[in-house]
């Protein structure tokens, strides 16, 4: 056990401060200005692939995860007291075996994208490519199934890894998940169907 803290901001602190993908056992009803929900939203701008586990006896606020996008791993509620320590070691072990999943791999890589207040963060490989949009200071990601707009500047992120090559003004690209290139019409295709322009 790293923390055991009934204050919000320490858990906070100590997300900031982690290398590593944390395991976080959360009340939903804190003591504090912020309630658990609203604490794994804040851990998930730190610790993006972290679990993260509800223990509560508010089972109607569950909800609200989705609201705040936390992803959580488990809700396990204290009504049932013969459950908890069960589960308490269900959750420790699926949160072991996926560490270990991830340290085969290289570290999944993945990147901020700010819109506002709020951040998602989103895997690098499921970038097709980034696009500058018609908003000021705003570019759009265009994902597998979705689009994003956000804050930033296409030449930051053309900077942001080997794959990623700003192939025209307002546009950059990820290299690996390029279908084709025409040449002759200067377009670029990407795995989920969609193109941009090259210059």
């Amino acid at each position: 056990i790293a923390l055991a803290t009934d204050d919000p901001y320490e858990v906070i602190e100590k997300s900031k401060e982690m290398n590593d993908v944390g395991c976080y056992f959360l009340d939903i009803q804190l003591e504090a200005d912020i309630n658990g929900i609203k604490l794994g939203s804040e851990i998930r701008k730190y610790d993006p692939i972290g679990n993260i586990i509800f223990v509560t006896s508010h089972s109607e606020l569950t909800y609200l995860t989705f609201v705040y996008k936390v992803s959580a791993m488990d809700f396990i509620f204290k009504d049932d007291p013969s459950q908890l320590q069960s589960r308490i070691i269900d959750c420790l072990e699926t949160a072991h075996t996926r560490l270990k999943l991830l340290s085969k791999e290289s570290t999944v890589e993945t990147i901020e994208l700010k819109r506002g207040s709020n951040s998602i963060y989103v895997q690098y490989d499921d970038v097709m490519f980034f696009e500058s949009s018609t908003k000021s200071h705003r570019l759009i990601a265009h994902l597998d199934n979705r689009q994003i707009e956000f804050y930033g500047n296409l030449k930051e992120l053309a900077q942001l890894d080997e794959r990623f090559f700003r192939c025209h003004n307002s546009f950059v690209v990820n290299r690996h998940n390029i279908e084709s290139i025409d040449s002759k019409e200067r377009i670029v295709n990407f795995k989920n169907g969609e193109h941009c322009f090259a210059s």
